[in-house]
């Protein structure tokens, strides 16, 4: 790489897009995401649902901020493999001094998952400011009611000797059941491709590895839930501006039927079910010469829209003249496209620098107007 070379953050790129990951991951075996013990009882985090009938459905919650935890471990995990102090191969250790509780607000990682600056002493005058995440998780409720989704089960610890518990005694804890589906919404905030590729690596490792599960040593996993046909449940949807005519996928919250949520995420990539959407909408639908359809209102054609290998595009304007709107990427395409992010993020780190990123860490504070009082400045 070019000495000169800057790096990219989504922050000040003009190539950042929005990106929209809806996903349904379903559990395999028994697993426990964790919440809290209540005297002899471990517990599973549960929300009464309100229903349109005026009742009311228990289910269980799968929290987006242990997504977002263990998601951030990972990333930095691999951060610390690939980039060193020094620009050779010898094993001196991570570039940036950064782990969960203690963030450097400096690192690539910190600039998209966020970190907390210090206030008060002579770390605020490294780095007094905060930084957002720009990768926003939503907490997943199980499409199964917690009456059919969770198992209590009983666990003690007999001595080899003797057979006796001790103190210890029965100990009981709450374990979500195998095939419990959690649809899950996660929202990438202007973000370029190696940023994406941190959180599909995070994401697509954590499911292969059975990390988002508590005491996963001797319990199941999750994995990606499937169509009928063996399409994964994923869809995501890029926008560089921002716009999404396409609805996202979003599963109402007392929805207990999972054929239901299946069909949702069928729709997602069924062009005449989008179609009827629009006009649903009060637009006109016609075909297209290339295929797919326009998007009308009167004689103004607002969209085209058209599938191809998996993959819909929404264009605006027409001829030379248009430009894509948006992208969706639908099941097992949008599982390639997410791997296709990884290795975007793993040449980023290869190519991540003490000199490439200052110059961009530089870039970032003249645009927010912070001071260059960091160390790595």
């Amino acid at each position: 790489m070019s000495d000169n070379k800057k790096l990219e953050c989504g922050i000040i790129s003009p190539n950042a897009a929005t990106v929209i990951v809806s996903a349904v991951l379903e559990t395999v075996g028994q697993v426990r995401f964790g919440d809290g013990t209540e005297v002899n009882l471990t517990v599973t985090e549960k929300d009464l649902v309100p229903t349109p009938g005026g009742g009311f459905v228990e289910k269980v919650v799968f929290s987006g901020s242990k997504r977002r935890g263990v998601d951030r471990r990972t990333i930095h995990a691999l951060r610390n493999q690939m980039v060193r102090k020094v620009e050779n191969n010898q094993d001196q250790g991570p570039l940036f001094d950064c782990y969960i509780p203690a963030l450097c607000s400096e690192c690539p990682t910190c600039w998209l998952y966020g970190s907390v600056g210090a206030l008060v002493g002579k770390a605020a005058e490294k780095k007094n400011y905060n930084i957002k995440s720009r990768v926003l998780y939503a907490s997943a409720l199980s499409v199964e009611p917690s009456d059919i989704a969770v198992a209590v089960h009983n666990r003690n610890a007999p001595n080899e000797l003797d057979h006796t518990t001790g103190e210890a005694g029965i100990h009981s804890e709450e374990l979500i059941k195998a095939n419990v589906h959690f649809p899950t919404i996660t929202v990438l905030d202007r973000v370029v491709n190696w940023e994406i590729g941190a959180f599909a690596h995070a994401l697509l490792e954590n499911v292969n590895g059975n990390r988002y599960t508590a005491a996963s040593a001797r319990q199941g996993g999750i994995r990606f839930s499937e169509l009928d046909g063996g399409e994964k449940m994923i869809v995501v949807d890029v926008s560089k501006r921002g716009i999404f005519p396409l609805e996202t996928v979003k599963v109402p919250g007392e929805e207990t039927d999972f054929n239901k949520v299946k069909e949702m995420f069928a729709n997602a990539g069924n062009l005449e079910h989008i179609k009827k959407s629009f006009e649903s909408q009060g637009f006109a639908c016609e075909d297209s010469e290339g295929g797919g359809f326009k998007v009308k209102n009167g004689e103004t054609t607002l969209w085209t829209v058209k599938k191809e290998n998996g993959v819909i595009t929404v264009s605006q304007g027409e001829g030379d003249q248009a430009k894509v709107l948006m992208t969706r990427y639908i099941g097992n395409r949008a599982y390639g496209f997410l791997r296709e992010r990884q290795e975007d993020c793993k040449r980023f780190f290869e190519d991540c620098t003490d000199k490439a990123w200052k110059q961009t860490l530089t870039e970032i504070r003249k645009r927010l107007g912070l001071k260059e009082t960091s160390s790595a400045t």
